[in-house]
């Protein structure tokens, strides 16, 4: 059988693979249709307030642009990364924060809920009207969510039919009706993650407007920059598909950061030149094979002592292999359990698979090529 991989934006890993490999790669640099007008991409530079005298963080460039939208007949798609509407909960007063008891994360507020979720494991409670610490009714939520954005333009565009795309629509029924609604005309203003970043093709889609395109920069992984790009490009690519001029409104804090520069351009040649290069500084993937090892115990002090000395075996056994850890995993408490884990870094994929097999039957995971530290 052959296999046909295909993507505008290809893992870099898989596009190193396949081109060390000699795998045919296929280019398509013309579009299907020659008569495309290419979108006009407007930068708003989100540290300069002159751009936001109308609201705090919808810019007045994409508040114009969504009012002509609507003046013409034509739709709006706005994006963003995050679930909810805050992704913090805290008092002004004493400096509390409401956090997951099981996983000791900041949970996210939910208002159309009532309720602040933790998004890891799923543990929700009422939102507070006072502070559990002080007592002090000073509770405030910060932070953007595809639900505070619709509440915002409700405000701002009452007439508008507004609909959410997002991981908190369950019902696969509700989200295929959402989409003939898009289609056929019926919603003038779509609010998404990563649920309407691709595959969507929309007739009437006149604009995308990307509400912080840096978010998913501050994550402490190497897929960070990849990952922003990706969406960056896939998102960008909803309009710029028919005859009809379409515009992006690009709302971001660095906007000279090199990936939101390529990302916006869509140029996936210069994306992958820079990001092997750092892959190639830092020895992670393609140029290297990974496994993480996770320690999981109900008590932080088990789940270290075991980790070390699980930990000290594999170096103590395998000296010429790179350990990184133990470490607190990026999510450190997860349903009441506590995780460790250890980095493996080698060129032997065979090696890692061999320290994998070691591994206690109990209290432990592996994963081999992961897609990601976090």
């Amino acid at each position: 059988a052959i296999v046909v991989q295909g993507s505008a934006t290809p893992l870099v890993s898989e596009y190193y693979l396949a081109a060390k490999t000699s795998r045919p790669i296929i280019n398509l640099p013309a579009r299907a249709n020659p008569n495309i007008i290419t979108p006009s991409i407007n930068v708003v530079d989100m540290t300069s307030k002159n751009g936001f005298l109308r609201h705090r963080f919808l810019s007045d460039l994409l508040l114009n642009t969504i009012n002509q939208n609507l003046e013409n007949n034509k739709q709006t798609l706005i994006y963003h990364t995050r679930r909810g509407t805050a992704s913090t909960t805290l008092c002004q007063n004493c400096g509390w924060s409401a956090l997951c008891p099981r996983c000791f994360i900041p949970m996210t507020l939910h208002a159309d809920q009532h309720a602040l979720i933790c998004h890891i494991c799923g543990y929700r409670e009422r939102v507070p009207t006072a502070c559990p610490d002080c007592g002090s009714t000073d509770i405030v939520h910060k932070g953007i969510g595809p639900k505070l954005i619709e509440s915002e333009l409700q405000k701002l565009f009452p007439q508008a039919t507004i609909a959410r795309f997002d991981g908190d629509i369950t019902s696969k029924n509700s989200l295929n009706q959402r989409y003939q609604e898009l289609y056929d005309g019926h919603i003038d203003i779509i609010i998404g993650t990563q649920v309407v970043a691709k595959g969507l093709d929309l007739p009437r889609l006149a604009t995308v407007g990307i509400i912080q395109a840096d978010a998913g920069l501050a994550l402490p992984d190497f897929t960070t920059r990849e990952r922003t790009f990706q969406l960056l490009a896939q998102v960008i690519g909803r309009v710029g598909r028919n005859d009809q001029p379409t515009s992006v409104v690009v709302q971001t804090y660095q906007p000279q950061n090199p990936t939101i520069v390529q990302g916006i351009r869509q140029d996936y040649a210069s994306f992958y030149a820079s990001e092997l290069a750092e892959r190639r500084r830092g020895i992670f993937p393609p140029f290297v094979y990974l496994l993480k090892l996770t320690c999981i115990y109900k008590t932080e002090a088990t789940a270290i002592r075991n980790a070390q000395k699980f930990a000290a075996k594999l170096r103590s056994e395998y000296p010429d292999t790179t350990f990184f850890g133990p470490a607190p995993a990026f999510y450190e408490r997860v349903r009441d359990t506590y995780r460790w884990q250890i980095v493996v870094k080698s060129t032997n994929r065979a090696k890692l698979l061999a320290i994998a097999s070691q591994l206690p039957r109990t209290h432990w995971q592996y994963d081999i090529d992961p897609a990601n530290l976090l």
